[in-house]
């Protein structure tokens, strides 16, 4: 799980500064080199936090869908040298560069803002909203109920992907689709009401508590504070 990892010991505004420097590091570089270097740098943060490649691999799986098209279109429509003179595809070498330095740029930012949304725990993102001068005392039966909706239609989801696969009816299709959806409300309703039932008398207090000490040392919160302090500084300057 990404809450034992050590990234965790240190004290949440150091963590949030260190991914904030990396998200801005990621936004105004220009350099395809200096792109991937932040792009590598983000991704081996998202592999220390979460001490796994999945949600790595899961996420190039999802960039794949916006990187391609991005590619494809500046070989095509970006004028230049001609590739391949010879044929009727009008790839251009500008295209091809232009094409990739856009790419890495996405890549990098969309890894950097996982590295900002992993920066908190769960409960400590809950506790920062809870702190929105728009969010009301309301807002935490919701918050709480988020945990056990989000393992319950999981499975739901999970179910649903298998019997897609068994069956491949593209007629059976919207049935299947009315038939979960029809499910997950029954499973909110049914959460909504044992949430009712077993409202813990401490919940307003758990998520107004200011969060613990870091459980690092004062000189590793300095010094992960000073390379978050000095990447801001560089990401300002550029």
């Amino acid at each position: 799980m990404a809450d034992t990892s050590l990234f965790y010991t240190l004290h949440p505004i150091t963590r949030v500064l260190l991914a904030l420097a990396l998200l801005m590091l990621a936004s105004t570089t220009t350099s395809t080199a200096y792109g991937l270097i932040v792009l590598l740098i983000a991704c081996l943060s998202v592999r220390a936090i979460d001490k796994q490649w999945d949600r790595v691999g899961r996420s190039f799986g999802l960039l794949r869908w916006f990187i391609i098209p991005i590619i494809l279109l500046h070989l095509c429509f970006s004028p230049g040298q001609l590739m391949l003179p010879g044929w009727a595809l009008p790839f251009t070498w500008e295209g091809l560069q232009l094409g990739l330095q856009l790419s890495v740029h996405l890549a990098a930012l969309f890894f950097a803002a996982i590295v900002m949304f992993l920066a908190l725990r769960r409960s400590e993102w809950i506790q920062l909203l809870l702190l929105l001068p728009f969010f009301s005392s309301s807002a935490i039966t919701y918050l709480v109920m988020m945990a056990p909706l989000r393992s319950s239609v999981g499975e739901l989801l999970q179910a649903f992907r298998s019997r897609w696969q068994l069956r491949r009816s593209w007629q059976q299709l919207p049935v299947m689709l009315v038939s979960t959806f029809s499910t997950a409300l029954a499973l909110a309703e049914v959460q909504s009401q044992q949430l009712w039932l077993r409202w813990p008398s401490s919940a307003d207090s758990q998520f107004h508590a200011t969060s613990q000490a870091a459980a690092s040392s004062l000189t590793v919160n300095l010094l992960c504070l000073s390379v978050a302090v000095s990447g801001l500084g560089v990401a300002w300057q550029m």
